[in-house]
């Protein structure tokens, strides 16, 4: 067999070819690349037309001085006659404006609004337009809160329909107790413990519910010191300053407080010279008293009509016996007294058994005629 013919073949252009190939996945890639930033700064474009930019944020501390002034003027509008539901808050440009259904404040409680006002920042001020029925109230250059006074409507005739009132006592420690007993349908009264750990919180969701907040006062009891009535308890033989200086400190702690009653007391509602004293920095603070009664030796309501305060005093203990068919009984004697008298206060506790039984004669108060309102409502004046 004749050998093979070499021949010399034209080699493959493969390198160029490759070439080529890179050549065109590189411009590929830049295409890619260049659409992918050009559609980025595209959405950036239009999100910035289409959604507008953040409202400007108060620093912390601005917020929580704001906070603490708005606390302090509905605290006072409550004391000065106002009720929750004679007060509209409007929010416009940054401005907090209130529109109450009361008399123009006394010079008094103004003027105590402002030393409070002054304890949270020196920079704010009290301009009073009583001509206009209105309070400004500045801070610095800035206009926060205005005031604007209407006259009230007339009050229905007294006597009409019976009135009682039922105030819890010793809330203060549970949010969620207090939480079940502000969503209730019936116009519950809520006393406060100054030195429990939810003070604060308690008496802000009350008062978010529109129910009058109190303060529980912690008094001395017969049996001290075995019995502890509380955190800065104020004490038989204290005096006036430490008295007047104690009561501050609860106001701190259970804001928007209308008023206040006593919890325990038995020997310090006995005691004139005490009671006076707490009375002298309620009167000051525009409050109104509740005596619990816990003494049938109490000068504790004498002495706050002899003070000039409204007062009032508790008819009925409703659970001394936490047994819900007992304070059943206790709720319906309350509506006896309310319709024989015309009115009635009973005091009860955020016992299981307590709230069961209000659950159960929620509807009663309706069916008998009898009106539940707030403590401020059955104060002799």
């Amino acid at each position: 067999m004749p050998p093979r013919k070499k021949t010399r073949g034209k080699k493959r252009p493969v390198a160029k070819k490759t070439g080529n190939q890179h050549l065109k996945v590189g411009l590929a890639l830049l295409f890619l690349l260049v659409f992918l930033i050009g559609a980025l700064v595209f959405l950036a474009q239009l999100r910035s037309r289409l959604i507008p930019p953040p409202a400007k944020v108060l620093p912390v501390a601005e917020n929580v001085i704001l906070e603490a002034m708005r606390v302090e003027i509905e605290s006072a509008l409550l004391r000065s006659g106002a009720s929750l539901e004679g007060l509209e808050t409007i929010v416009e440009a940054g401005q907090t404006r209130f529109v109450v259904l009361a008399d123009f404040p006394t010079a008094p409680l103004l003027a105590n609004l402002d030393r409070r006002l002054q304890q949270i920042s020196a920079d704010i001020r009290l301009e009073i337009r009583q001509q206009q029925g209105e309070v400004a109230i500045h801070r610095g250059e800035t206009l926060p809160f205005l005031l604007q006074f209407a006259l009230p409507p007339p009050l229905e005739p007294a006597g009409e329909k019976p009135r009682l009132a039922i105030i819890i006592d010793d809330l203060g420690r549970d949010v969620e107790t207090a939480r079940t007993l502000a969503v209730m349908d019936l116009e519950l009264t809520f006393s406060i413990l100054p030195g429990t750990e939810n003070a604060s919180r308690v008496a802000t969701l009350a008062h978010r519910y529109q129910r009058e907040v109190l303060v529980h006062i912690p008094m001395e009891p017969l049996s001290y010191p075995a019995t502890n009535p509380g955190r800065d308890a104020l004490l038989v033989g204290m005096s006036s300053e430490e008295i007047h200086r104690r009561f501050h400190g609860f106001l701190e702690r259970v804001p928007y407080a209308v008023g206040g009653n006593n919890h325990m007391g038995s020997r310090f509602t006995e005691n004139r010279p005490g009671m006076a004293a707490v009375l002298q920095v309620m009167k000051g603070e525009g409050l109104f008293f509740v005596d619990s009664r816990t003494s049938p030796h109490s000068v504790a309501y004498d002495e706050a009509r002899r003070a000039g305060l409204p007062a009032a005093g508790r008819d009925v203990f409703l659970d001394n016996v936490q047994d819900v068919e007992a304070i059943v009984v206790e709720i319906r004697r309350l509506v006896r007294l309310a319709k024989a008298q015309g009115t009635a206060v009973g005091i009860c506790h955020p016992h299981p058994e307590t709230l069961e039984a209000l659950r159960r004669e929620a509807g009663m108060f309706r069916r008998e005629g009898v009106e539940l309102v707030p403590a401020s409502r059955l104060l002799v004046r």
